[in-house]
């Protein structure tokens, strides 16, 4: 029995329900509008939002996938079907809409003129440059340490029943990097909304280089292939490459972290990327079927 199998077996909630409680998520993300101090500014801001974020995601995702088939080296091997693009764009477009709705909050605000944690200059951060430096760094560690936890409690018999669509793409591609379940997608970003608050204060250029780092990260992360130059620099600066993430779609119990593979080390939940990838392809072939 493979893994997926492992732990579906073993899920409290089926599918089903699952499904349900996550696009009654997705309405109660979006009607929360209705309790922002501007509801119409808070609706105008989340489908500008939304247009804003789908739009080059999915461009820079098929911009990746292309360059990714023809270059690289393939972690599973050849692929011998055509990859669910639809699926995978689908569930990407359903996170990013969540999204959407949670920066609608802070960005809905800040258009009425009420003030927010997010600011441009130092002078508004009233701080050092290197104090600035030092507070994202502190940041980047306390998402990693967020984002690998929430990951492992989503592997839990509770929740892994909202976690299984992104695990339905056992050999992904970049379309597949943030196509999770809204459940799954308020757990990662709700951090936005301490946006909301403005002795939070968050340094705009910086933060959103790491956003957009990030979502780089990812894309490369669920490309399917690896270039060697890639997976000796990105390792080299503690963060997770393309063969140590594919790991973790086809071994649910290892390599949780999404930003960095040092918590993975510590709790003893790494697993290093040792199959070839004819051995993947013998594996998948003899039937290990996705959640």
């Amino acid at each position: 029995m493979s893994d997926t199998s492992t732990v579906r077996s073993k899920r409290i909630l089926s599918p089903k329900v699952a499904g349900r409680i996550d696009w009654l998520l997705v309405l109660l993300a979006f009607a929360s509008g209705v309790l922002h101090p501007k509801p119409g500014m808070y609706y105008d801001s989340q489908w500008r939002v939304f247009l804003v974020i789908i739009i080059p995601l999915l461009l820079a995702s098929g911009a990746v996938y292309w360059f990714a088939e023809r270059f690289g080296e393939r972690i599973q091997g050849p692929r011998r079907k055509s990859p669910p693009l639809l699926k995978e764009g689908f569930e990407t477009t359903r996170a990013m809409f969540v999204v959407a709705c949670l920066a609608a909050w802070p960005i809905g605000l800040a258009r009425a003129g009420h003030p927010t944690g997010l600011v441009w200059t130092l002078e508004q951060m009233g701080v050092s440059w290197w104090v600035v430096i030092l507070q994202m760094v502190a940041g980047i560690v306390l998402i990693d340490a967020w984002t690998y936890w929430k990951h492992r409690l989503l592997h839990t018999r509770m929740l892994f029943a909202f976690h299984r669509h992104h695990h339905s793409f056992r050999d992904p591609t970049p379309f597949a990097g943030f196509a999770v379940g809204p459940l799954e997608t308020l757990l990662t970003f709700c951090p936005l909304l301490l946006i909301c608050w403005p002795q939070a204060k968050h340094f705009a250029p910086m933060y959103f280089t790491a956003i957009i780092s990030f979502v780089l990260l990812n894309l490369y992360l669920h490309c399917g292939v690896t270039y060697r130059w890639m997976e000796r620099l990105i390792p080299a600066l503690g963060l997770n490459s393309s063969a140590w993430h594919n790991v973790h779609h086809s071994d649910v119990h290892v390599n949780f972290g999404e930003v960095s593979y040092i918590w993975d080390r510590i709790c003893g939940t790494a697993k290093a990327e040792e199959a070839t990838n004819e051995t993947k392809r013998t594996s998948n072939e003899a039937g290990l079927t996705s959640v």
